[in-house]
């Protein structure tokens, strides 16, 4: 299952945001969408930055929380094109990567160790941020 929105993020809260979450290991998608969807959210997974720019021609996104290590194109190169195509959809990378990618295209950098919770957290502060009206 490459991209999937689930069932049960479909009726739960309608309204609620939605998130792309792009990494190319299966059991961190199943883990990232059990997370989110606990917070209310709509969730829509991808396998890689191909897939993940189709999802996001097709879907209404609120933040994309991506990988930084993945086969063809890495987050940083991804993170790019989506902010060439949809310059407000804040980025979230979550990664196990040693160190921080320097790209403007990258809103929030979230290594995987700080676990789930703080996903959850880091999400919903994109998401306040993004609902401010900026001055």
């Amino acid at each position: 299952m490459c991209c999937a929105i689930s069932p049960t993020s479909e009726v739960t809260r309608p309204g609620s945001a939605a998130i792309l979450c792009v990494d190319d290991s299966e059991n961190m998608l199943i883990i990232c969408r059990a997370i989110l969807e606990a917070g209310g959210y709509q969730v829509l997974t991808a396998c890689d930055g191909r897939a993940a720019l189709e999802a996001l021609k097709h879907h209404g996104i609120d933040v994309a929380v991506i990988d930084n290590r993945m086969p063809g194109m890495t987050g940083g190169e991804l993170a790019r094109e989506i902010k060439r195509a949809y310059k407000n959809l804040p980025v979230l990378m979550f990664s196990d990567s040693g160190e921080e990618p320097a790209s403007p295209a990258i809103d929030f950098f979230l290594n995987k160790k700080y676990g789930p919770r703080a996903l959850a957290d880091a999400v919903g502060s994109l998401l306040a941020k993004a609902a401010r009206p900026s001055h």
